[in-house]
């Protein structure tokens, strides 16, 4: 079918793309919804879509997990490891060949672009483009790590690249998140590590999610600092006592940086969160091209579910 909008999502726990392919079904838009699990029942590469039957692609998701399981002769750790990273090359390489089918002037964003993307570049881009971002380092030892503590007394250590979930034997899970480090656990971290990325901590007022999309922003304050669960990551939600949440406006010199940004990474779509100290002062942390919105939407009533849709309605006719 010709001049149909593709989504490029997932099976499982996506309920965002769910919400926008039923505003696309109000709108009597023509789409077709492609998992990252159906490449697994592929009948042959002429089943991919085809770049003259598609007007504008959407790229959301990859794939959850694998629905596909195998055994090892000889079951450890380390072959375990390799097999996984194996067949993640080898499922990248399909996934790739289906973006490189469609011309880049079709996607809202460029998967290419998205997958490159540098958590330390965009930082520091964004401080070229005049945006504040926390004193930021990467160290490999405890004594860097002491004097960087003698000019900013409180630190905090997260991944270079994106968090991940761990699991054990028993299917529980661990998550990845920001941590603190100060004085009083500085006996903990050994004497030499892995390169860790160290930046300055902030006392924050509060922090913000920001959805970008087609050159509008929709933001979120987060109130997480008063929670001691969530005061270095609102990500450990507390589901107990949620951080209270609302819509906020940004001023207009953070949105027209943040724009600058957006446009020098070609991005129409993105999650960026930043943070706002007690004197006021707004600091970018991070872009998330793939980021969640639905948490932004539902409570802030933003509707994003029908603008995403509206969007690729929109574009798919020009």
């Amino acid at each position: 079918m010709k001049n149909q909008i593709l989504i490029l999502s997932q099976t499982n726990m996506e309920a965002a793309t769910d919400y926008v392919c039923m505003w696309l079904d109000f709108y009597k838009a023509t789409f077709t919804r492609l998992n990252g699990e159906d490449l697994f029942t592929l009948k042959g590469l002429g089943s991919l879509p085809k770049n003259e039957d598609v007007a504008m692609v959407w790229y959301r998701r990859k794939v959850a997990s694998f629905p596909t399981r195998y055994k090892l002769k000889k079951e450890n750790f380390d072959n375990q490891y390799v097999m996984d990273r194996f067949l993640n090359n080898e499922y990248d390489v399909l996934h790739n060949h289906l973006c490189y089918l469609i011309d880049k002037q079709k996607w809202l964003n460029d998967p290419a672009t998205e997958d490159k993307l540098n958590k330390l570049s965009v930082l520091f881009l964004a401080k070229k483009l005049g945006l504040n971002i926390p004193h930021t380092e990467v160290l490999t030892d405890k004594r860097s790590l002491i004097e960087l503590m003698q000019i900013y007394p409180q630190l905090i250590v997260k991944p270079l690249s994106e968090c991940v979930l761990f699991s054990d034997n028993d299917g529980a899970y661990f998550k990845m998140l920001t941590e603190v480090i100060s004085i009083r656990n500085i006996k903990a971290v050994p004497e030499t590590f892995f390169p860790s990325l160290v930046q300055q901590g902030i006392n924050k007022k509060f922090e913000l999610r920001v959805f970008y999309l087609a050159g509008v922003f929709y933001a979120m304050a987060i109130f997480s600092q008063e929670n001691k669960k969530t005061v270095s990551d609102f990500r450990n939600y507390d589901d107990k006592r949620p951080n209270r949440t609302v819509p906020y406006i940004l001023p207009y010199e953070i949105e027209n940086k943040l724009s600058h940004l957006m446009t020098a990474l070609s991005f129409e779509t993105g999650s960026i969160d930043l943070m706002v100290d007690r004197e006021g002062n707004y600091y970018f942390l991070e872009i998330n091209p793939e980021g969640q919105f639905g948490m932004v939407s539902h409570p802030c009533n933003y509707y994003l579910e029908r603008e995403m849709a509206k969007v690729l309605t929109n574009k798919c006719s020009a």
